[in-house]
């Protein structure tokens, strides 16, 4: 009886008024990692679970696989042991890295401490720093020691074989044999490239083991590092296998030939630097932040020095920028980079003013120069513009497109080409005489008793009118008519000499009259004054065209002008009509930008450019 009465405690316990205890969930099982994954490169593939997916790089368990593809790769690693698995192989991860279970392919593995190894030819030994190469193909097993030393142990006779850097052991088909490595050739000899050296004009040079002097015409060759500087008025050209640096005039710097890629190291503090890089080509450019400005296609690039490194703008060609600490930034024409930070601050070039064709010389007239794009004919041909026909002193070089855009000269000549071109194009740049100009060329009118005739052709000239001197005269009354109304007087004026000057515009295209009357002291007129008569007639016998509005930087309505007889006149490629003497009167629009394109019956071809004022 106590025995049950025990029993029922226990049992009525058990049952209070909360009920019986909530079900415990067991915790799932952990895997143990065995190591990290990681270094992968190319095609890697993990099987774990019986899934396959691509790898990525984390903790690997006991019994995953890693599969690598033709050009995969993939580093494991736990504590101080690392395996380097190689591209088309396979690897089973086992309880930790002293498993080496590879059933296809090569790895590398490494042992920091020393320890202790099992493979598929049986247990190892690698001594601490050791390198082996395992690689397992149809030939069999082998084993290359690259560093320290490995034993390979049987079990059964406890015999250890022995491999020591340099040496191979090959396990195949029963047969146990010991390779000797041919010996290592000897690292190839680093060839310090030199740099060609050839100024134009007065450079001086301060190589870093002798003294400063100027270079001589033919050039030199620099072998260490070299200070110069270049005067005004000159240039230096500085060469390397793939690369040409031009110095502009005023610069200043150092340039330093070196092994590898790049092959030269320029520094600019002062002036200009033109850059020509062949495709695969780079040169480092140094400053407070250095640049390596490499070339993807034949490409030219300007540089400038600023307080945070080289200012890079490329004229032609594809290529990137890039910082010691940064990644790659592309570059392609018109693309300016500056160095800010662990970056670039990045700008485009403005657009041009003017778009000239492949194949047709041109005449440019402007008042100040500007940023032109020249049209290339199509082709795979490399890009040239120069100075001159025979292209000795070329601005740019690139490849890619059929355009270009470069600074043009206020007066010179461009020329520019596809290579195989069998002629290049040209423009030839000239200042424009009348962009600024106010009034016409003065033109002098002489009281003769015969008719004057004044010709003109853009604006009527500034007049000067002349008449002779006269006892007794202190001034002269001066009065200009127009002979369909000879009362209003349209100059009317007192002068204290024997000529007056009309300015240009004051009168215009008509018959006048005019006359210059003594007057005494008193301002009494002197009787028998002569009226001389005038004509100012329009000859339109110009050969180019005469712009007489708006003058460049000016604020104007209408473009006004005269084009030559039989020319073909545009204003901003729309067609500008003219009267049968030629004039032309055109309203502006507010365009910020003119370009009159005049074709003469020739077939010649001029543009003219002003820039109104806002």
């Amino acid at each position: 009886m106590r025995a049950l009465a025990l029993v029922c405690c226990v049992v009525l316990a058990a049952c209070s008024e909360d009920g019986p205890p909530p079900p415990v969930t067991p915790k799932p099982i952990e895997k143990p990692v065995v190591a990290k994954l990681g270094g992968l490169q190319g095609q890697v593939f993990v099987t774990r679970d019986g899934k396959k997916a691509a790898a990525v790089a984390g903790p690997l368990y006991e019994n995953d696989v890693i599969d690598t593809g033709p050009d995969g790769h993939a580093l494991l690693t736990a504590g101080g042991r690392e395996v380097e698995l190689l591209e088309d192989s396979t690897f089973k991860v086992g309880k930790s890295l002293a498993e080496l279970t590879l059933t296809a392919g090569e790895l590398y593995f490494e042992e920091l401490d020393g320890g202790e190894f099992a493979t598929s030819a049986g247990a190892a030994r690698a001594a601490a720093g050791s390198r082996v190469k395992l690689q397992l193909r149809d030939g069999g097993t082998s084993f290359e020691v690259g560093v320290g030393s490995f034993e390979l142990i049987d079990l059964e006779d406890g015999g250890v074989n022995t491999v020591k850097a340099g040496e191979r052991f090959v396990l195949g088909s029963g047969v146990l044999s010991l390779e000797e490595l041919p010996p290592a050739p000897p690292p190839p000899e680093v060839i310090k490239p030199k740099v060609k050296l050839t100024p134009r004009g007065v450079v001086t040079l301060k190589p870093k083991s002798g003294p400063s002097a100027k270079l001589p015409a033919e050039g030199r060759e620099l072998e260490e590092v070299g200070a110069f500087v270049v005067d005004k008025t000159s240039q230096l050209r500085a060469e390397v296998p793939g690369a040409v640096l031009q110095f502009e005039g005023a610069s200043k710097g150092s340039i330093e030939p070196q092994p590898g890629d790049p092959k030269v190291r320029a520094l600019l503090t002062a002036g200009g630097l033109r850059v020509f890089l062949q495709a695969g080509e780079s040169v480092l450019l140094d400053g407070k932040k250095p640049v390596k400005l490499s070339a993807k296609t034949t490409l030219t690039a300007l540089v400038t020095p600023t307080p945070g490194g080289p200012r890079v703008e490329v004229l032609g060609g594809e290529g990137d920028a890039a910082l010691p600490d940064g990644l790659p930034r592309k570059l392609a024409p018109g693309d300016v980079a500056t160095p800010k930070g662990r970056g670039f601050d990045s700008a485009r070039r403005g657009a041009p003013v003017l778009t000239l064709p492949a194949g047709r010389n041109t005449r440019v007239f402007w008042g100040r120069p500007g940023d032109v794009q020249l049209q290339f004919a199509p082709g795979d041909g490399e890009q040239q513009v120069s100075t001159d026909a025979q292209f000795q002193n070329v601005l740019v070089r690139a490849k890619g497109g059929d355009a270009l855009v470069v600074a043009a000269p206020l007066k010179g000549t461009l020329f520019w080409r596809r290579e195989g071109d069998a002629e290049p194009t040209s423009a030839r740049f000239e200042r424009d005489e009348t962009a600024g100009v106010v009034s016409a060329k003065s033109d002098t009118v002489a009281e003769t008793g015969l008719k004057a005739t004044v010709y003109f052709q853009g604006a009527v000239p500034t007049l000067t009118f002349t008449f002779p001197p006269k006892d007794g005269a202190a001034s002269w009354r001066f009065r200009v008519y127009a002979t369909s109304d000879l009362k209003t007087a349209l100059v009317d004026r007192k002068v204290n000499e024997n000529r007056t000057v009309v300015e240009s515009g004051a009168l215009k295209e008509g018959s006048y009259v005019w006359s210059a009357v003594a007057m005494d002291r008193s301002g009494v007129e002197a009787p028998g004054g002569r009226m001389n008569k005038m004509d100012i007639v329009f000859d339109n016998s110009v050969t180019r065209l005469v712009l007489s509005s708006p003058r460049d930087g000016e604020r104007a309505s209408t473009a006004t002008g005269v084009a030559p007889l039989g020319s073909r006149l545009t204003l901003n490629g729309r067609p500008v009509p003219v009267d049968d003497g030629g004039r032309f009167s055109v309203p502006l629009g507010g365009a910020s930008l003119l370009v009159f394109k005049l074709v003469t019956r020739d077939g010649a071809e001029a543009q003219w450019v002003r820039r109104p004022g806002r």
